[in-house]
């Protein structure tokens, strides 16, 4: 996914209310706009949009760490023959301000997965800076600065509720590579032996055409 920076970043929206970033102990936001996680105890489990409309706080900050158990469809991904269980440094920070929700979103760790070509486990980076806009109508796209990438509210949810880890694990996702690979590593060989003789010895077809002709 291509990330382009917006002028409406966090630094140019109101300072955020004690009520909106949970402790230690887990707490529940203002007006219960949100609903928590097990094991990831200190991130809410989704935001309530609906509610935002009619809060005043309409902003969330959480930074914390993140199990990669946690975001099932990367840990997929990893090679059964290492352990995925350093976890990810999250950075969230999400904003309404108007009539759209500005997503920020900053992770730091390593999934171990399968190299494509030696078979021994690679590890890939799971650095990822992401800036969205996220929009319940598209002609409010006009109230951003050209360049910002932009995702409509009814592609992500049907009832309003922002799931985090979820969409968190899609910017994860969009980021690994296709086929990971060691940067200088050489191909596994899985069988040994001569090749089959039809392989080894393909026929010249000039010499079929000759043969046709004797």
């Amino acid at each position: 996914m291509t990330l382009h920076s917006s002028s409406n970043s966090s630094s140019n929206v109101p300072a955020q209310s004690s009520q909106d970033v949970p402790t230690t102990a887990p707490s529940k936001t203002a007006n219960n706009t949100t609903s928590e996680i097990g094991a990831s105890a200190s991130l809410v489990k989704f935001i309530d949009l609906a509610r935002w409309e009619h809060n005043n706080d309409n902003h969330y900050h959480w930074e914390g760490k993140v199990s990669l158990k946690d975001l099932p469809r990367i840990y997929a991904l990893g090679d059964e023959h290492h352990d995925n269980d350093q976890p990810l440094d999250v950075m969230l920070d999400i904003q309404k301000k108007g009539d759209v929700v500005f997503w920020q979103l900053h992770t730091t760790g390593v999934l171990w997965q399968t190299c494509q070509r030696c078979l021994d486990p690679v590890a890939v980076s799971l650095d990822v800076d992401s800036e969205l806009a996220l929009l319940e109508d598209e002609n409010h796209v006009a109230l951003l600065d050209e360049g910002t990438e932009i995702i409509l509210i009814d592609e992500l949810t049907d009832d309003n509720k922002l799931w985090l880890l979820p969409m968190i694990e899609d910017e994860l996702l969009v980021d690994l590579p296709l086929a990971p690979k060691h940067d200088d590593c050489e191909m596994a060989v899985t069988e040994v032996g001569e090749l089959p003789e039809a392989v080894a010895e393909k026929e010249n077809p000039f010499a079929v055409l000759a043969s046709l002709k004797s």
